[in-house]
């Protein structure tokens, strides 16, 4: 908040100086008190300037943000990814299997997956945030996980998404229907390695101001929260044109 008061200070500095409201010879005999009135009335007059300043302000922070962990982003070995490495686009997923946003979105991704296959990598990044409520957020992402370990991630992922109970014992079913071998599956969702990789996309998430909840997609250098199809559609159309 300091800082952002800060820039707002600066921000107003910079529009009396342009203002026309003195001329350069007269600012140098302007008192202090005289100033800040203009600054006042200025700002009182066209308040959306300030706000208009402090949003664009707030998204390049985000953008910073991001480029400062964007190897965490899109480099973690550990991640699960569909689509070449050397992709002109790259889409990084922060998701909940119980979140109604994520499972609404779910169909998005999957038609750009289906739409670009050589040009858009996608990279899944679990984040069961709601599991301190639900319960299940967490077994079903180790689960997910584990599938990986078979070649059945994708499977395993579209199948949660479409499920509206994930009780552990429907993530079984789901698992057993996608034809995973069982004994393989709750074997591998005991390893540590699992755990790891979920405590470090939640500290990697809250290195994201934006990040607040599910979803988060980033693609590239930008990023969008929520599961707005359209909004996600031009942001990546954007994207491949480069």
């Amino acid at each position: 908040m300091k800082m952002k008061f800060i820039t707002a200070t600066a921000i107003a500095l910079a529009i009396a100086s342009t203002s026309g409201c003195a001329q350069a010879g007269q600012a140098s005999d302007m008192k202090r008190a005289d100033v800040e009135q203009i600054i006042q009335e200025y700002l009182l007059e066209n308040p959306e300037i300030l706000r208009e300043a402090l949003i664009a302000l707030d998204k390049k922070e985000d953008r910073a943000s991001i480029t400062a962990v964007s190897d965490a982003l899109f480099k973690d070995p550990r991640d699960v990814s569909i689509g070449p490495k050397n992709a002109k686009v790259t889409v990084v997923e922060f998701f909940d299997y119980n979140c109604g946003f994520c499972k609404s979105s779910s169909d998005w991704l999957k038609g750009v997956m289906d739409k670009y296959p050589d040009d858009v990598r996608v990279v899944f990044k679990e984040l069961p945030i709601l599991d301190g409520r639900t319960k299940t957020s967490k077994n079903a992402a180790i689960a997910a996980l584990a599938a990986d370990r078979q070649g059945k991630y994708s499977t395993m992922h579209f199948s949660l998404m479409a499920e509206r109970s994930l009780t552990p014992e429907r993530v079984l079913k789901i698992a057993e229907d996608a034809g995973l071998d069982m004994n393989k599956l709750k074997e591998d969702m005991k390893d540590p390695e699992i755990e790891r990789l979920l405590s470090d996309g939640l500290l990697l998430a809250n290195k994201i101001p934006s990040l607040t909840g599910t979803p988060f997609f980033v693609i590239n250098d930008d990023f969008i929260a929520g599961a707005d199809a359209a909004a996600l559609d031009q942001m990546l159309e954007a994207a491949l044109k480069g």
